[in-house]
Parts: C-alpha cells; structure tokens; sequence
C-alpha cells in the first residue's frame, strides 16, 4: 500500500473519530438508554448511535470496504480489501456513569489468513480534546485541540519499581481471578497499578509514554486494532503474554502492550 493511500485511511479515521467523539461528548451528559447484551456486558444507545455515524461516513468514502464492529450491524458488509474495526465507545460502563474515561476507535486494517493487520487508526478522547492517530510505517502523533501533532514514544522506563502498570478485567469471573493471580506478582513491586475501565485509551496511552505496561486477558478486535498500531509506531511491543504474536479472536483475545524494555513474564 503506497503513501497516498495510508494517508487517505488516516484522514477518514481520524475525520470521523472527532465527529463521532463530538457526537459520544453532546450525549454524555442526557439520559442514557441501556440495555446487556450479556453478564457484565452493557450497551447505550448512545455507542449504537456513534457506530452509526461512524460507519455512514466510512461508506461515504470506501463504499467496497467491509466492517468488524462491537455493536451487531448485520447491514453492513463483513469483507472487502479494507477491514475497518470499530470500537464506537471503549469505556461503555464508564460513559453510562458519566465517568470521562471513554473513546472512539477506528482501525483500518488488512484482511490476513490469520486475522488483522493495522495500517491506520485513529483513537479520539472527547473529554480531553486529545486525538492518537497513526499509519503504517509514519509513526503515530498525538494532537491536542487545535495544537500541532507531536510525535508519540512511548517510555524509558525498564525497572518495575518505576513502572505504571495497568490493566482491564475481563466479565468472566475465571479470567479475572487469572488477572488478579497476575496482578499479585507485580502490585507490589511496580511503582503503582492503575485500571481506567477504557482498554483502547489505555493503550493509547502507553503509545503515549504515559503507562509503561499493559494487559488485559480478554479484549476484542475492537479494542485492540488501533492501539495496536500505534503502540507499535511509537516503538512499542504487542504480544501474547507469553511473548509470542497475538492470536485475533472475535470471542476474546489476551495482549499485553509495554514499552519492550520491561522484562516480565505473564
């Protein structure tokens, strides 16, 4: 894929991150309509409606591209030369709590034989007017309000005692009680552990330089297809936990995302 064509993924992503993340922030604070789609699984109609939006304006450009989306949309068309995986909003559970830890995140990614490769993204967080994009091989920016976009790295740190450690918890009690066995290893030897309910902002935020290490033990295509790109174009790694690449799974996939100078073992 050339230049001009990662360049033009990029702008659809990030165009269409902020105009959804404007339309997430203007719902925020109205009355939510929410309902499950399972055990610690909920849905506003505020994520249905961002998706919407989201994807309207995707097709308005690349109308032979197909979707992977968290919220079911059996109108949309599942292939084509382009994937877009969509996360309308990470963080629901915090936005229906009018908690303003939430995003956008929008990765257009390369069908494989064994899953996704990300080649642009773009993850939006409209409470803080902050925009992470990248695009394969030009690394990844990050750009508040109207300011310049600067170059993202994530961090030096290599010692656990200096490290901010975080991490997601899966709905599924057996994964949880495996994280929390994890996070017993490293709680008290890490510098201090943080977990923000958002999985993609989080991991932005090790793009960022801002966390050192991440994990979580259950996350979706959609949580993880724009981090992961920028993660990657900051100079970071994303793995399994055992070090090996990931294994993209719809019904849930482990990944850790750090800066590659920590050396721990999951």
């Amino acid at each position: 894929m050339d230049v001009a064509e990662l360049n033009e993924l990029r702008a659809v992503a990030v165009e269409t991150a902020v105009s959804a993340g404007k339309l997430a922030r203007e719902m925020w604070s109205k009355p939510r309509e929410i309902s499950f789609k399972g055990f610690r699984d909920l849905v506003t109609d505020a994520d249905v409606a961002t998706q919407a939006h989201i994807t309207q304006a995707i097709q308005a450009h690349f109308p032979s591209h197909g979707f992977l989306t968290e919220e079911d949309d059996s109108s949309l068309p599942t292939a084509g030369p382009i994937i877009w995986i969509i996360d309308p909003i990470d963080g629901t559970t915090n936005y229906s709590r009018q908690m303003p830890e939430f995003c956008v995140s929008i990765a257009a990614c390369q069908p494989e034989t064994d899953g996704y490769k990300p080649v642009a993204a773009a993850i939006y967080d409209p409470m803080r007017d902050e925009l992470f994009s990248a695009a394969q091989g030009q690394g990844a920016t990050l750009q508040v309000g109207s300011g310049t976009p600067q170059n993202l790295k994530v961090s030096t740190v290599d010692q656990l005692g200096e490290a901010v450690f975080a991490l997601d918890w899966s709905s599924a009690a057996d994964v949880r009680t495996t994280a929390l066995d994890i996070l017993n290893q490293f709680a008290e030897k890490s510098y201090t552990v943080r977990s923000i309910g958002t999985a993609a902002l989080a991991m932005a935020w090790v793009a960022a330089g801002r966390v050192d290490f991440y994990f979580n033990l259950r996350l979706r295509p959609w949580d993880v297809a724009a981090a992961m790109l920028l993660v990657q174009e900051s100079g970071g790694a994303v793995t399994a936990p055992n070090g090996d690449p990931i294994v993209w799974d719809v019904n849930g996939m482990a990944c850790v995302m750090g800066n590659g100078r920590l050396a721990l073992n999951l």
